[in-house]
């Protein structure tokens, strides 16, 4: 992981995000907090001025449209096209329209990065997993989901839960930090999704930047979980943007990844 951080906060990447909208703030604040610029795209007029000056694009499904697919299609083309990095969050994939949409989105554009749930990644893989909403439900770790999943789309996976699994479908790490104060707060996932789009813009090898992200956002939950609290999920999420402002390179290279 090296010095992924001081080269974030030295290079400010541009980081063009589709969020859904409920969390758009959370989102922008995540790419902020790291040392990254965040430019939230609404209007398809601006889709190839934001993505031509971008290092990094994300796709969030959340509450996707028709005319929100589009618009996705277009930016995620303009990326694919000049070379950076696309990541898609599929929230929810499993349900019936996001499925169909994102069965469109997935035939016009290439994800490099695909960050979701364990159900949510089972749906790439082509493997159930129990999920309710926006969460899974299994907990347990298999990290032959994101395998398969990293396989079946080309794409690097980020598999987030309790244990974090990444893989490239031949490199595979589990990151086992966590709070479950991460979980109560609706938007983590999206979060986190932003900070891969944030470690991306920067980073010479996908693998290294999806556990350079993973690292980041766990161990800034645990450190906003000290400092807040078991019972205080607000007061959590101003702390987690402090932990995120405050992580360094130092932090990040002292965690512990397990390669599979």
């Amino acid at each position: 992981m090296m010095q992924m951080i001081e080269k974030i906060r030295a290079n400010q990447p541009v980081v063009v995000n589709l969020a859904n909208s409920v969390t758009p703030q959370h989102v922008a604040d995540a790419v902020s907090m790291l040392g990254g610029s965040p430019l939230m795209l609404e209007a398809p007029q601006e889709a190839d001025e934001f993505v031509d000056i971008a290092q990094a694009v994300i796709l969030n499904i959340g509450t996707i449209t028709q005319e929100r697919l589009a618009l996705m299609i277009k930016v995620g083309k303009r990326a694919n096209e000049r070379g950076i990095p696309v990541i898609l969050d599929p929230v929810a994939v499993g349900m019936a329209y996001r499925s169909t949409c994102l069965k469109e989105l997935a035939a016009a554009v290439h994800f490099d990065y695909i960050r979701g749930n364990a159900s949510e990644i089972g749906w790439f893989a082509d493997v159930d997993v129990a999920g309710k909403g926006i969460d899974a439900l299994d907990q347990s770790l298999d990290v032959s989901i994101a395998q398969k999943a990293a396989l079946a789309t080309g794409a690097t996976i980020l598999q987030s839960g309790v244990q974090d699994v990444i893989s490239d479908g031949t490199k595979t790490a589990v990151v086992s930090y966590d709070n479950p104060l991460l979980a109560v707060n609706v938007g983590a996932g999206d979060m986190l999704s932003a900070v891969v789009g944030t470690f991306g813009a920067i980073a010479d090898d996908s693998v290294d930047a999806a556990v350079a992200a993973a690292m980041a956002f766990s161990l800034a939950g645990n450190q906003a979980g000290a400092q807040a609290g078991i019972d205080r999920p607000g007061t959590y999420m101003a702390a987690l943007y402090d932990a995120l402002y405050q992580l360094t390179d130092v932090d990040l290279n002292a965690g512990v990844v397990a390669w599979h």
